[in-house]
């Protein structure tokens, strides 16, 4: 029989935790106030998950604290550790994180503590995983962008367990490559206060494109099946800005599905087609689709007509007279439910919340305001289920009572000596004593009336299993007493199993004094081994050319960056002969998922041996999962490595990291167009201009509401697709930049703005 998978429920607040728990969830993640991607979640603060520690660990249930976004040195090395160290000592379960730097400080300062590598890493196969293992990682959660075959691809190379997302909100971007909040508003989605500008309706090329980056919501209910084959250890719900309902009703359906499969007895079609639209009707957003996970032509991902919650359609308006509409219901509607009439374009037109329920096919009269344009064969749809929420509450408190501990009691009363309670539950035990038993002077107390006394547990977490009652003839005790006795046993019980949770005197012997910085662990500028040292990319002929062409900057010490993924295999040998004396460096595609890297893998044999050959300085890798794809080229296993600027380093311990891996500097672009977004969604494919295969570099212009423009590059051969600003820069170097290699990265500029730039560049120089 297959192991049990690990429901894995959002944690947003702490009622939605408690809700998730009790609901079939069999660990939460959940974050504090600080440190999270979901900073304006109603995040428990770090005392009030110190309790939830132990409340999820009376119920067998694990804990996990979300320290996924970048930290800087002075956050990292200071205030961390006092967010960790309480919860450390609490028995916190695992930490999730993004920053590289907090995974190393996470494993030298809290020993035995789980890490697990979050999506944002963008882990993208077997071997991208594995090399984590030396930093203590456990668990990966791969990029939600891949397959089901990838997967289980990925199960069958690494030995870590995998996390993998199966419901809720997806992003546009690969996770942790977005900077479009940033870039619009000022506020970092790599620092937990992402604006979702994926979610804004926008402009392409000047024409209305709608809700272009906003994905549906995923639901892969029917298909835990073929996700408990393909190798998942625990599957992840994302929500955790959402109400405690949400997190309870996923909870709950999947691991009711899970268990089915397992049990050799999987849901049937028409259960699961019902209980999709019982998650409908809690939340999705336009729709749901089944993600990337098995979605492989991506092309029902998107609806482009509404942001928000969906809802799920009920009627139709049939009949506008003056200004009460008649509508047809498709599906039954209850009191409180709040329904929505929306125009063809998807847009609400008039809101109400129904005061009495009606039956399919019911023709129902609504009143509607006057200004509202409400007309005949617009829709209407349900946005608030107020039975199903009523149902969810019963699922919650039913779950409540079954989650009740299971104890072994043990009463025992002797005349002229205190009575006693033993409590036991696994290898947990207590013994609290109370009131002297005496000689009964009228009638004697009963073990049935003890037993009556010390059963009546109500709402605590405790229940009776077993209880043994042990008193002689004739006895008299206070049955007042009793109640006393049993909320004692039962505070003792609950702090004797929790302690065992509880990190030992050992364990908590950390070797990170508080407030005390780091090691310095990189050079200043003046020691720095790249010190007057640029990198100029660019992305075609014409651009090289152009580069060559400039006296100065042949004369200067630079390298030319040459970015493979924008020209042809066949072009490659060409490059290295035009580069001429100039040194130069190549840069890997930036996905390489394991179809795109056995593409790149054959054809870097095949066209790649000139450029290896040729006046090669290194490689820049645009993520760690590029490494195990570059020990497998020929002809570079002396060349240097540096991390291009999909590579984030915000702290010294980073770079440390990197280090490690053979990466000997880090860039940071000078002057370019900002990348905001690395997507596998795709804008042409959305406007039906997908031609697969295709060497032509193309874009498209796309545009905010409030004209943000930005131009969406498609890199049609390895099938994913690039957002940068729409207007070229200069960037001071800030903080750790200021120690790294600057690269002026060209993208669509001719010869004659090349020129013109590198002219800039001379004089600033």
């Amino acid at each position: 029989m297959m192991k049990k998978i690990e429901i894995l429920a959002p944690g947003g607040s702490k009622e939605a935790i408690y809700a998730a728990v009790y609901s079939g969830a069999d660990a939460v993640y959940t974050g504090t106030d600080r440190f999270s991607a979901r900073a304006f979640a109603e995040n428990p603060t770090v005392e009030e998950l110190c309790g939830i520690l132990d409340f999820a660990h009376l119920h067998d249930k694990k804990i996990y604290l979300t320290v996924n976004t970048l930290l800087t040195e002075d956050e990292l090395e200071g205030s961390l550790y006092a967010q960790i160290a309480p919860l450390y000592e609490a028995g916190l379960d695992a930490v999730i994180v993004q920053d590289l730097g907090v995974m190393d400080f996470v494993r030298e300062n809290f020993p035995g503590l789980d890490i697990h590598a979050s999506t944002q890493m963008t882990i993208v196969s077997g071997a991208g995983a594995d090399q984590w293992k030396r930093y203590g990682v456990t668990r990966v959660v791969p990029a939600r962008e891949l397959s089901i075959d990838e997967i289980a691809s990925m199960r069958k190379q690494t030995g870590l367990e995998l996390e993998v997302f199966v419901h809720g909100a997806l992003c546009y971007c690969y996770s942790g490559q977005c900077q479009m909040s940033q870039v619009i508003g000022g506020r970092s989605g790599n620092r937990g206060m992402c604006a979702q500008p994926c979610r804004l309706p926008y402009t392409v090329n000047g024409k209305n494109g709608g809700y272009l980056l906003s994905p549906k919501d995923m639901c892969t209910l029917g298909r835990v099946g073929e996700l408990i084959e393909a190798g998942a250890d625990s599957f992840k719900i994302e929500g955790r800005m959402k109400k405690p309902a949400y997190a309870a009703f996923t909870s709950y359906l999947y691991r009711l599905y899970a268990d089915a499969y397992l049990a050799g007895v999987p849901k049937t079609d028409a259960e699961v087609r019902r209980d999709v639209r019982r998650l409908a009707d809690i939340y999705n957003r336009g729709g749901f689709s089944e993600g990337y996970l098995f979605e492989p032509s991506k092309t029902h991902m998107i609806d482009t007509s509404r942001n928000g919650h969906f809802g799920v359609c009920v009627g139709e308006v049939v009949n506008v007279t003056g200004r009460a509409a008649e509508y047809r219901l498709t599906e039954r509607t209850h009191a409180q439910d709040v329904l929505e009439f929306r125009d063809r374009t998807g847009q609400a037109v008039y809101e109400y919340t129904v005061k009495e329920g009606a039956d399919v096919s019911a023709r129902v009269t609504a009143r509607y305001q006057k200004k509202s344009a409400v007309r005949a064969g617009q829709k209407v749809y349900r946005t608030r289920n107020n039975k199903l929420l009523e149902q969810i509450s019963d699922i919650i408190e039913d779950g409540k009572k079954d989650s009740q501990i299971r104890i072994r009691g043990v009463f025992t009363a002797e005349c002229g000596h205190p009575v006693t309670l033993s409590l036991a539950f696994r290898e947990f035990s207590c013994e609290v004593s109370g009131a002297c038993a005496e000689r009964a002077q009228g009638r004697p107390v009963s073990a049935e009336d003890i037993k009556k006394r010390l059963n009546k547990t109500g709402s605590s977490e405790f229940a009776f299993e077993t209880l043994d009652v042990r008193i002689p003839d004739g006895v008299f005790i206070p049955l007042g007493s009793i109640a006393a006795l049993r909320r004692e046993g039962f505070e003792q019980l609950r702090a004797c199993i929790c302690d065992g949770f509880h990190r030992t005197e050992e364990e908590r012997k950390v070797r990170k004094r508080a407030g005390q910085p780091a090691e310095r662990m990189c050079p200043d500028q003046k020691e720095r081994k790249h010190a007057g040292f640029t990198l100029i990319g660019v992305t075609d002929f014409e651009q090289l050319g152009a580069v060559l062409s400039c006296a100065d900057v042949t004369a200067a010490r630079v390298g030319v960056h040459l970015k493979l993924d924008e020209f042809a295999p066949d072009t490659w040998e060409r490059l290295s002969e035009e580069t001429g004396d100039l040194s130069y460096y190549i840069s890997l595609p930036a996905v390489l998922r394991e179809k795109n890297s056995e593409r790149f893998l054959y054809w870097w044999e095949r066209y790649g041996t000139g450029l290896a050959a040729g006046n090669c300085a290194g490689v820049v890798v645009q993520s760690m999962d590029a490494l195990p794809v570059l020990s497998r080229m020929s002809g570079t296993a002396d060349w240097e490595i540096l991390a291009g600027e999909g590579l984030y380093v915000w702290n010294r311990r980073t770079a440390r990291v990197y280090r490690d891996f053979g990466i000997s500097g880090n860039i940071y672009m000078a002057y370019g167009r900002t990348k905001v977004m690395m997507t596998e969604g795709c804008v042409k494919r959305e406007l039906g201009g997908c031609r697969l295969a295709q060497w032509d570099k193309s874009w498209n212009t796309i545009a905010t509401p409030k004209n943000d423009e930005f131009l969406v590059v498609n890199y049609c051969h390895y099938c994913y697709n690039e957002i940068y600003e729409k207007k070229p820069s200069w960037h001071e170097p800030s903080g750790r930049q200021r120690l790294d290699i600057p690269e002026i990265a060209f993208s669509f500029e001719d010869a004659s703005e090349v020129r013109k730039v590198l002219g800039q560049w001379n004089c600033l120089s």
